[in-house]
């Protein structure tokens, strides 16, 4: 078993494991399976069977006492009554007759039964014609008949029926012991088999411990000495299973890693010494790369200051173009401006001329309005006039004429407010006309000065033309001052592009000479750890 491997051992356990449970299910299964069986027998045999048995019995014995009970009636009418109760009785037992036959599963059981039917047949041909019998004339005949051979038949069919009620009652006892003893079987088999199986997982618990602790032990501290710098150490497990691999790849793994620490005591020295030199050289280029960048900066500057100046100037010579450029716009645009000046005075003029007319025409029909309010004025001191008259005759007729009376009045009434309304009109209109005069005169004034201002425009409109050919004569030569110092303030651009370039790449330098010094420095730290921890091991 030593040989054994560790997976093998782990796949023997739960094997035994599981076959001592699968034994478990099936000793449970089989005791189960008779509890199942004997239960099927009383639930649907025993049971049923000595529930309806005993019913029948008890109804027989009905039977047989509503058969005495007829027989000795004192009536005709309790005679009927007990015939009556006598065949529901025996309907009663046929239904349970018939139940517990539907119950019969055992060949003695159907026997005893069939010996019950035959009994009963018996007995029902002696009393039936006494007990149900339409013309009963009664007698001690009957009586001496149910107290003899009816009575004989009756006892014999009572005793078969106590005989069904003892038999499946013993058979359901029998079933309930048979059900108790597959319970004890079984409850005993169970424990049987969780004991078993809790000790054979502990065994094998035990075992696999062993296995993979006592192994384990060894190559800790075989760990603890190659830790502490023996790698002379080697491991001699003299096991068969999987920890034979891992002694041979540990003892492999440790003859080259002391190959490969032995390398790397030699290398450190090697590594030290060359770092040493490389240190060296690094400070001095670290040394010029400075003196460069400074160098570099220096002249930086100065192309820094030549660009600015070049800068300002293009933009200078950009302002005054602009300035020129935006000129020559602003007096092509008041040219334009000025001509639809002059366009939109000549307009105006000509809708002075339209606003005199208009103005003429209204007056004219200011007068008119005044002439017909000069009329309604008259129509209205002649309708005052008829008024007066009316209420005058009104008064005249006396009582009769007093409502005439009232309607003159309101019509003097309205023809006073229309003469006032007139006289505002005719105020309103010399008002209007007076307006309109002064209108006429305010536009010719208006007209005589835009005749002036349109004078005026046409002689802006020939200066700024002059102006116009001059500026424009003037944006070319900006136009070749600009490029010429565009193209200055460009090439001064490149060179200060170039030395920021330049220096960069100088600082860039310096940095990585400083990274590079403080690498080496890094890398002499690791070489000398290097060579402090692998000094101490021993191969």
């Amino acid at each position: 078993m030593n040989h054994w491997t560790i997976r093998t051992r782990i796949l023997a356990s739960f094997t035994f494991i599981l076959l001592v449970m699968a034994l478990m299910g099936v000793v449970a299964y089989n005791r189960l399976s008779a509890i199942e069986r004997e239960t099927n027998l009383m639930l649907k045999d025993a049971l049923p069977g000595l529930n309806y048995s005993t019913g029948i019995r008890g109804a027989w014995g009905e039977v047989y006492v509503l058969a005495w009970e007829t027989v000795k009636a004192g009536t005709e009418s309790q005679r009927q009554g007990y015939q009556q109760q006598s065949a529901e009785v025996r309907q009663r037992l046929d239904r349970l007759e018939q139940q517990y036959e539907s119950t019969i599963t055992r060949d003695n059981d159907r026997a005893t039964f069939n010996q019950y039917k035959a009994a009963r047949s018996r007995y029902d041909q002696l009393a039936l014609p006494l007990t149900q019998s339409a013309s009963w004339k009664g007698g001690e005949a009957a009586e001496a008949l149910l107290r003899g051979e009816a009575n004989q038949h009756w006892a014999e069919v009572r005793r078969l029926a106590q005989t069904l009620v003892d038999d499946n009652n013993a058979v359901n006892e029998k079933a309930a012991h048979g059900i108790n003893a597959a319970v004890s079987s079984a409850k005993i088999g169970i424990e049987v088999a969780l004991l078993v199986a809790v000790a054979m997982s502990a065994i094998c618990g035990y075992l696999l411990l062993r296995a993979i602790t006592v192994p384990m032990r060894s190559i800790v501290g075989l760990l603890a000495g190659i830790r502490g710098g023996d790698l002379r150490l080697r491991m001699a497990l003299g096991r068969g299973d999987e920890f034979q691999d891992v002694e041979q790849g540990f003892n492999q793994m440790t003859g080259e890693l002391t190959s490969l620490v032995g390398q790397a005591q030699r290398s450190a020295i090697q590594v030290t010494t060359s770092v040493n030199e490389i240190a060296a050289t690094a400070r001095q280029q670290q040394a010029t790369a400075t003196e460069t960048a400074a160098t570099t900066t220096q002249i930086g500057a100065t192309s820094r200051e030549i660009s600015a100046t070049a800068r300002d100037l293009v933009r200078t010579i950009n302002e005054v173009s602009n300035a020129a450029e935006q000129t020559a716009g602003l007096a092509g645009t008041g040219q334009v401006g000025l001509s639809r000046m002059e366009a939109t005075m000549q307009h105006v003029m000509d809708a002075a001329g339209s606003v005199n007319a208009k103005l003429a025409t209204l007056n004219e029909k200011a007068g008119n309005i005044n002439q017909v309010v000069t009329t309604i004025a008259k129509v209205a001191d002649q309708t005052n006039l008829l008024s007066l008259n009316a209420a005058i005759e009104a008064e005249k007729a006396g009582e009769y004429g007093r409502g005439f009376s009232v309607v003159a009045t309101e019509i003097r009434r309205l023809a006073d407010q229309t003469a006032v309304a007139t006289y505002d009109i005719e105020q309103m209109v010399r008002e209007i006309q007076s307006a309109v005069a002064a209108g006429v005169m305010g536009m010719d004034k208006f007209s005589e000065e835009v005749r002036r201002g349109m004078s005026d425009v046409t002689q802006v409109g020939d200066q700024l033309s002059q102006i116009i050919g001059q500026v424009q004569s003037l944006a070319p030569r900006v136009l070749m001052v600009n490029e010429g110092m565009q193209a200055q303030a460009g090439g001064a651009e490149q060179i200060n592009q170039a030395l920021m370039q330049l220096s960069e790449a100088a600082q860039q330098t310096v940095e990585s000479l400083r990274q590079s010094s403080q690498a080496i420095d890094e890398l002499t730290l690791v070489a000398n750890e290097l060579r402090s921890g692998v000094s101490r091991f021993k191969v």
